[in-house]
């Protein structure tokens, strides 16, 4: 998947994701390299198969009554932006879904838990012929569990969540409540294309996401040049949402796994105007295409998770994992 959520293959449409019909979930053994599974999850399994009988019905009857019942937060979001331009097709090939290896972790939480992780093997989240470690995270709302969040499984595997006892009571070192606001400032700089800098990326790592030839910079570079080559700017930068950030404390105390969400914006403008089906950098221009395209916008909403280490200062946040789904494209 592409980290700066720029390739549309990378995230797909509920209205083409709901094409197919929803299977129940897999019997098998749980998806390699998860975390153990917590004991009496049986109310956690129920929720998952709901989510994915109610997301069938969507499609099946284009009746999206049970939306509110079953996302929440970001998911919410994107089921609210494919409910406005889901139709149903009258010759719909309907291949069921697999959901297999269903494994529920519940972390460490003061009081009732309110959130809990399915992690399994899916072609849910890509429509592709593959599956796809995934991860799910789900929230309590009121009386239900609502879907909240996904996320890739990271390149290094699942980070081992703390499930005995309860969270860390020494802060991380970036809070959940600034998380966002500090990825999106990072993020921003690198979709500049210059090259990262301790400096610049801080309090984040520069790891892979920044720093070689599939980082943000050097994705965000060679797109740009590619732009500017055939006439065209192309600018984007990351903002923050009302969704709050999720953050999972670690076993052994190691800080926490913070899942956190952001909006992308990409802006293309072409002063003599573009005639092509694609932008310079390969992109397809927005449908309904006009014959003559001056600019374009394109909105993803998008999911970081990063390995947040408790304190002292000093120590550095590393992302590890990214999901991104297009909202809205529009050209004139």
């Amino acid at each position: 998947m592409n980290r700066t959520g720029r390739v549309r293959a990378a995230a797909l449409p509920l209205a083409a994701l709901l094409s197919l019909t929803v299977a129940a979930c897999g019997r098998g053994g749980p998806a390699p390299d998860v975390p153990p599974a917590s004991a009496h999850t049986a109310a956690e399994r129920a929720a998952v198969q709901n989510w994915l009988v109610k997301t069938n019905a969507m499609w099946t009857s284009n009746d999206f009554a049970a939306l509110d019942e079953i996302t929440t937060a970001e998911m919410r979001t994107i089921y609210l932006a494919e409910k406005r331009r889901a139709s149903l097709p009258s010759n719909a090939s309907r291949q069921a879904f697999q959901l297999t290896g269903l494994s529920i972790t519940i972390p460490c939480q003061a009081g009732r838990p309110g959130i809990f992780v399915a992690y399994g093997d899916t072609d849910v989240f890509d429509l592709g012929p593959d599956m796809q470690p995934m991860a799910m995270v789900f929230a309590r709302d009121g009386a239900r569990w609502k879907l909240a969040a996904a996320v890739n499984r990271p390149a290094r595997g699942w980070p081992a969540l703390c499930t005995k006892g309860l969270p860390p009571s020494t802060p991380p070192v970036l809070a959940a409540v600034d998380y966002a606001a500090e990825l999106a400032r990072v993020l921003t700089h690198a979709t500049t294309g210059t090259a990262e800098t301790a400096a610049a990326a801080a309090p984040f790592a520069v790891n892979d996401f920044f720093a070689g030839s599939g980082s943000v910079n050097a994705q965000a570079a060679r797109q740009a040049g590619q732009n500017r080559r055939g006439g065209v700017s192309f600018t984007e930068g990351f903002t923050t949402t009302a969704n709050p950030t999720l953050a999972l404390p670690l076993a052994g105390g190691r800080g926490f796994w913070m899942v956190g969400i952001l909006t992308q914006t990409g802006s293309y403008t072409s002063a003599a105007g573009l005639r092509a089906r694609n932008w310079p950098d390969g992109n397809e221009v927005a449908t309904p295409r006009p014959a003559v395209v001056h600019q374009e916008t394109d909105t993803f909403i998008t999911t970081y998770t990063a390995i947040d280490p408790l304190r002292p200062a000093g120590a550095a946040l590393t992302l590890d994992g990214f999901f991104g789904w297009p909202l809205t494209a529009v050209a004139n």
